[in-house]
């Protein structure tokens, strides 16, 4: 938890303020991969990422399809999120939804800027892969929709 109070929440800050500035510029490479080397840039005392092993600072969260594998701490705004070729399927009001997330080889990184642990629902800023519109957005997803696919949740390293 002290960890997560000198690194986390300035990371969450700048990740918030870097979603502002999108509408006006590119915010890293364009990748999600960028615009999270982007953030930890911007925040002096986080430990460069990620790690020879590929890792975004110390694993607190696995879920894979709709079960846990691995909670080691509650999910906090400025930990980085990892999602590989999930689907989403569950209801919004009275509609159901399906939403296929980091596929197609490509694995979705981004940074919490919210957690519902009522709800499992986390607001993730990331790069926005849509031509034409902001750089970088800010997207919901459920964790108990999840039914397929791998969910990783990182606290960063202080430096």
């Amino acid at each position: 938890m002290a960890l997560w109070g000198r690194v986390g929440v300035q990371v969450c800050e700048v990740a918030t303020s870097m979603f502002e500035k999108s509408k006006k510029t590119l915010i890293g490479d364009g990748s999600y991969a960028g615009f999270v080397q982007a953030v930890f840039a911007a925040v002096p005392n986080a430990a460069p990422v990620p790690t020879p092993a590929g890792e975004w600072g110390y694993l607190v969260y696995v879920q894979n399809g709709p079960s846990v594998q691995k909670r080691a701490s509650e999910i906090m705004p400025g930990d980085i999120v990892e999602i590989h070729d999930a689907k989403l399927k569950g209801h919004k009001g009275l509609q159901t939804y399906h939403q296929n997330v980091g596929g197609a080889g490509e694995i979705l990184v981004g940074v919490v800027g919210e957690f519902e642990a009522k709800k499992t629902k986390i607001r993730v800023f990331h790069a926005n892969q849509h031509v034409g519109q902001q750089t970088v957005e800010s997207v919901s997803y459920r964790l108990e929709d999840l039914k397929s696919g791998v969910v990783k949740v990182y606290r960063v390293l202080e430096a």
